[in-house]
């Protein structure tokens, strides 16, 4: 018999939808991103409050003028300001509204706060090849010196923002004889988790990043395999007191703050300037080494997964100033790099 279905049953049926959709909306954009426009939503609803404005949504364009206005004027960056815009911006897509930042008003404000107050934007420096495996002649035999020395050529090797570093588990790579294939199973540009497989080739000793990562797993584990690949993080953090211990135990999956601390310590032991070097300049000095030796865009891309090619070639750019440089022509010398030409086939 056909149990009788009741309104009732039809409006919580719909209203499960409904909480499923949301949950839906809330995950299409990744957790730091929203926490990050949650924040910058706060901050700009605490200054409406503080300025007695208790308008709600939609924000009116001269509030929102005000508000950036105010914001330049107390000396916050243009960085900065453009994240509350963009901020703003969402908050009001989401609550189904038109966004005030859009407007004329607002553009003219943003545009006179860019051309006053901008500033070139601090850029992480690039690490060069030759630089780095300075910095990972600098990793010892202990445990954290295998770690580190993985860390480095696997993070420089592979381009992978930091944030993805971090998060890759054991079940992520995949060793063959030509090297290793690693899958980014989610990223700043595939929120949706399709995953994408990139190759890290085996090298020379002791660079090689596919031995050096084989070397730290099979001290991690003891020749063994983890009971859970799935769920095992690829980097951990084991603690300053095991710089030199042979074997030390696990304290968590190391964080992308680590891996910053970790950078500008071998950069230091390699004498290297550590003003500007961050996580990031792993992943730069990957993209400005293959604009030095005049690699198509299309295959920098393929491995560093760019959706922007103008960052890309901005980092190409940086890579090329010395091999395209017109001064040695003018001087009348050879280029000492000895780099191919832009026509050599590649």
């Amino acid at each position: 018999m056909t149990e009788e279905i009741t309104k009732q049953d039809v409006f919580q049926a719909m209203d499960r939808l409904y909480e499923r959709a949301d949950y839906y909306a809330a995950h299409s954009i990744a957790d730091n991103t929203r926490l990050a426009y949650e924040s910058d939503w706060k901050q700009f609803v605490e200054w409406r409050i503080a300025h007695d404005i208790l308008e709600t949504l939609p924000a009116a364009p001269a509030t929102i003028a005000a508000y950036f206005t105010d914001l330049a004027d107390s000396g916050s960056s243009v960085s900065t300001i453009s994240r509350r815009s963009t901020a703003i911006s969402v908050i009001h897509s989401a609550a189904g509204f038109e966004s005030p930042c859009k407007t004329a008003q607002v553009a003219r404000v943003l545009k006179g706060i860019r051309k006053e107050r901008g500033k070139p934007q601090v850029k992480a420096r690039p690490i060069s090849w030759s630089e780095l495996k300075r910095m990972v002649t600098k990793c010892d035999s202990s445990i954290m010196g295998r770690r580190d020395a993985a860390m480095l050529l696997l993070g420089w090797t592979s381009a992978l923002r930091r944030s993805e570093l971090v998060a890759l588990n054991y079940s992520d790579l995949s060793f063959t004889d030509e090297g290793i294939l690693l899958t980014v199973t989610r990223s700043k540009t595939d929120q949706e988790g399709k995953g994408q497989t990139i190759g890290i080739p085996r090298g020379e000793s002791p660079c090689c990043p596919v031995e050096a990562v084989q070397e730290w797993l099979s001290r991690r584990f003891m020749n063994a395999a983890p009971e859970e690949p799935e769920k095992t993080p690829l980097f951990v953090n084991i603690g300053m007191g095991s710089r030199r211990l042979w074997w030390a135990e696990e304290k968590g999956r190391i964080t992308d703050r680590m891996v910053s601390i970790i950078v500008k310590r071998y950069a230091a032991f390699a004498g290297l300037p550590i003003r500007d070097i961050s996580a990031h300049s792993l992943r730069r000095g990957f993209a400005t080494e293959c604009g030095a030796h005049a690699l198509p865009e299309r295959i920098i891309a393929r491995h560093t997964r760019h959706r922007s090619m103008e960052v890309l070639r901005g980092y190409i750019e940086d890579g090329s100033i010395w091999r395209e440089n017109p001064l040695f022509f003018i001087y009348g010398i050879q280029n000492p790099l000895h780099i191919v030409s832009s026509n050599t086939a590649v």
